[in-house]
């Protein structure tokens, strides 16, 4: 694993990238050629995969990103808690037939981007060209290089917290049909079945909204654009942002671990403190035993005016 410099003079907001794929020593020289040129300066947490290119992401090589990435994070927090810290979360990896073992571990935190020309066969050495360094140091600073564009558009678009933006529903609580969630869509951006800038408007679209559909969220005369899922629920986003304080304990598990940073981002990008929807019925009708899925404690059953839904999908009763 790559060491962090323990630098307090460097700016708490510096993005983050992680690169997962690459062979030792590889892997350790590509994190800090992308740490020197890519502009501006990014830190690099870098773990080394083994030989084998059909299995690149075991449970030995993922978790170790996945404890540094959180670590890193909470150590930057601390310091200075009104700061999104790091900037951004970009996850630069090398394909293979094991990937989603990675992937699924980073959902949905991480912007990915897919090396895939570090997956491909080089005719004359017989390898991977992961294992070339020069061409892994340039290909890879290249891909996160062109990757940005695409990624500074989607961080613009969800640093707004629009109630028309669908990227910020809970995944797995938002249900697009009786048997499809919002979580079984997201995964197709990664796999680049959809372009990041994808409204998803086939899958899921607002509706319009008044204060008799939702008297503490809408002011009198005013009409807005919320997001209704398969069961009629509404999502509205609550400003309050109160509630559930982020925090991870050092020996935390690699669930508490994969918790934490769904909470803080979405797709890379940094989520304000508190950031939830208070899903419910329009009209003040109650919540009678709806199931919700909580990301700590399973499916649970909501009665009453309405359910707190945290971007990780934590679900929080509130007091009546």
């Amino acid at each position: 694993m790559k060491k962090l410099r323990d630098d307090t003079q460097q700016s708490t907001q510096t993005p983050l990238v992680v690169i997962a794929g690459l062979p030792y020593p590889i892997c350790g020289a590509v994190a800090n050629v992308v740490a020197a040129k890519l502009s501006p300066t990014h830190r690099t947490i870098s773990q080394p995969s083994g030989s084998d290119g059909n299995r690149l992401y075991q449970k030995r090589t993922v978790d170790p990103l996945l404890t540094a990435v959180s670590d890193y994070a909470v150590k930057q927090q601390n310091a200075h808690p009104a700061r999104p810290c790091p900037r951004y979360i970009i996850l630069a990896y090398v394909p293979a037939d094991d990937d989603e073992e990675l992937l699924a571990e980073f959902d949905f935190f991480a912007y990915p981007i897919r090396l895939g020309r570090m997956g491909e066969y080089d005719e004359e050495s017989g390898q991977q060209r992961r294992h070339n360094l020069k061409d892994a140091q340039d290909y890879v600073l290249r891909s996160i290089q062109v990757a940005l564009d695409p990624f500074n558009d989607l961080k613009r678009r969800l640093s707004s917290i629009s109630t028309k933006e669908p990227l910020l529903l809970p995944p797995h609580n938002f249900k697009v049909s009786k048997s499809t969630r919002l979580a079984d869509i997201f995964p197709e951006f990664r796999r680049e079945m959809r372009q990041w800038n994808s409204s998803l408007e086939d899958i899921v679209q607002p509706k319009t909204a008044t204060k008799d559909d939702l008297p503490r969220h809408i002011p009198p005369g005013v009409k807005k654009l919320i997001f209704c899922d398969e069961r009629n629920l509404l999502f509205p986003r609550d400003k309050t942002a109160h509630a559930v304080v982020r925090e991870l304990a050092p020996d935390s598990s690699i669930d508490d671990r994969k918790h934490y940073l769904q909470s803080a981002y979405r797709f890379g990008v940094p989520l304000e403190e508190g950031f939830h929807h208070d899903v419910q019925y329009a009209a003040g009708r109650n919540l009678k035993g709806e199931v919700f899925v909580c990301s700590r404690d399973g499916e649970v059953k909501v009665t009453g005016t309405h359910a707190n839904v945290y971007p990780n999908d934590f679900v929080r009763v509130p007091t009546q």
